[in-house]
Order: structure tokens, then sequence, then C-alpha cells
């Protein structure tokens, strides 16, 4: 039997337990299974759950109706992951934050074992190992990336790259655990003044994991915690020339603005200028040239995904 965090006499009037945040663009199908795993959460009723659907494109008010426990904040724009989290972390009314991907169905015990857990290991953050539908581990652990992995990451639409972690009977420390199950305290990400909005849609988790790490303290995996991740299983976004460009133009600037801040604005500014040197000259020979073009006015206007964008 799991160890269950107890509760104090007053603990269901002091507030909830812990607040669960779901941002989800483009993601409708497997929102609904998301949250209709969570409201089977033996914790759920101890719960704050809430929904940031992002540009309006996924949840209608029906929803309200169909999950009443659920509280769902609509968006009218795409303000990009960084914003829209903020966003959600300044509605929560707990102390514990659950970060979690549309595409991760959490079993009943999921959450109630993360939460104690949490507290008995006295850590910056926690999460459940990633599984498929078979019970096979998932890739979910990256490393924090250097300059070198920055500039292969912004070219590719996957960004970058995750590993299936090495299974073990003990907590595993992971140096950036991304969002798709996170727990933490939302008194850390006050301490940092929530997530840098200086990123859009790429690369605030990334300054996430910096921060645990420099705060001296460590993101563990919890292989005996588990959820199921059936975001592989979803179809790839169709998206048009112009959106792939916007897209790769704020992966350049969450790239440019982590370098930014770790190594200094020159080590920031290189990369954006090399990438303009590089995809001007990408467009010049035609190799891709539609898309090249789009790329580098994206790039020269310092576009990222923060409601000012058109189209993504």
């Amino acid at each position: 039997m799991e160890e269950q965090l107890p509760l104090q006499p007053d603990q269901e009037q002091s507030g909830p337990l812990a607040t669960v945040i779901v941002a989800s663009y483009r993601r409708g199908n497997t929102l609904r299974q998301c949250l209709q795993a969570l409201e089977k959460s033996d914790s759920f009723p101890r719960l704050q759950v809430i929904v940031l659907d992002i540009a309006n494109y996924d949840t209608t008010t029906q929803w309200d109706l169909d999950f009443p426990g659920i509280t769902f904040l609509r968006m009218p724009r795409n303000f990009g992951a960084t914003r829209a989290l903020n966003i959600g972390i300044r509605s929560a009314q707990a102390d514990l934050l659950l970060f979690l991907d549309p595409g991760v169905q959490v079993a009943p015990t999921t959450v109630s074992q993360l939460i104690a857990r949490f507290e008995e290991l006295a850590e910056g953050a926690v999460c459940p190992l990633l599984i498929d539908s078979a019970g096979n581990p998932v890739p979910q652990v990256r490393k924090l990336p250097e300059r070198t992995q920055l500039w292969e990451a912004w070219q590719d639409d996957a960004g970058l790259p995750m590993s299936v972690p090495a299974v073990s009977s003990s907590p595993v420390a992971i140096d950036y655990p991304g969002r798709k199950a996170l727990l933490i305290r939302r008194a850390f990400l006050k301490g940092m003044n929530y997530f840098d909005e200086g990123y859009g849609e790429w690369g605030g988790d990334l300054e996430l994991a910096f921060q645990i790490r420099h705060a001296g303290r460590k993101a563990l995996l919890l292989p005996d915690v588990k959820a199921v991740d059936h975001s592989g299983q979803e179809p790839a976004p169709n998206w048009s020339s112009s959106q792939r460009a916007t897209l790769a133009a704020d992966r350049l600037n969450g790239a440019s603005h982590f370098l930014s801040k770790r190594l200094g604005f020159v080590a920031g500014t290189l990369i954006k200028l090399q990438a303009l040197l590089v995809t001007l000259l990408r467009a010049l020979t035609f190799q891709s040239p539609g898309y090249n073009w789009k790329l580098f006015f994206a790039l020269i206007g310092g576009q990222k995904i923060d409601g000012s964008q058109g189209g993504v």
C-alpha cells in the first residue's frame, strides 16, 4: 500500500491540497481524457484543477457542465506557454502546483502519491515515471543544454531530444524534467518571480530546470509513481510554412534568452546573428526559399509566441 498524505483536521477548510494546471492548445481530444482521469483521482475533491484553454481553441461552455469541478480559463489569443502558465499560477489557491500535459493520464492514486513523496523527500520538484499504454517507459528526461544543443534545438520542430530514464527502485535526480507532469511549490515559482516572460512558448521550463539546480535543489523522478503519456500517439500538427517559421523564431528567442541570462548578452546576441546569417544564406541559395525567407523576417522581427504573433 502506497503511503497517503495525512490530512490535518482543518485542511479541507483551509483550501485545496494542490492545484493542477493543464495548458492546452489544439489538444481537445486528449484534454478530455486527461480531465476524465483526474476526476477519478482519489484526491480530486481536495484538488483545484485549472485548464488554460490557449486561444480558446479546445473547449466550449459545455465543458463547464461536463466538468463542474474544474475551472476553465479561456484565453482569446495564443499567449504562449510561459505567459499562460503564469496566469494559471496566479489563479492557484494551493501551495503545491502540479503541471500536467493534456496527453498525460494519471492513475487514481498518482496525485496523492506525488504529494506524499514530495513532502517526504523535501526536494525542489518531483515527477512520475511516464509510461505508454503497454506499461513501457517513454522518453522523458533531458540534460541541461550547452550552446551546441541549443543551436540544434531551435532549428528542430522537436526541440531538445528526450531519452528514456534508467528505471531503478529509488528516486532519480534529473537535470531537466520539463512540465509534462511536475509537482513543485508555488512559493518556489514566486521566489523566481514566476516564469520569465522573456520566453514565449519555448524555454520557460528550461529556465525552471536551471533555477531548481541553481537553488541547490533536485528534480526527482519517482519510478514507483506512474502516469500514462498518450502524447506520442497524437497526430503531428500540420503547420504551414509561416507557422513553422513563427515556431522556429520562438525557439531561437528562447535559446537566445537562456544564453543571455546564463552567459551574458553577447552570447545571446551571437546566436541570433548566426541564425540570421545561416537563414539568409539558405534563402539566397534556394534551400526551401519560401520557408527560409519567412523565417528570416520572423527572426529580424524578434518574433516569439506571446499573443502578438498571427496564425499560431
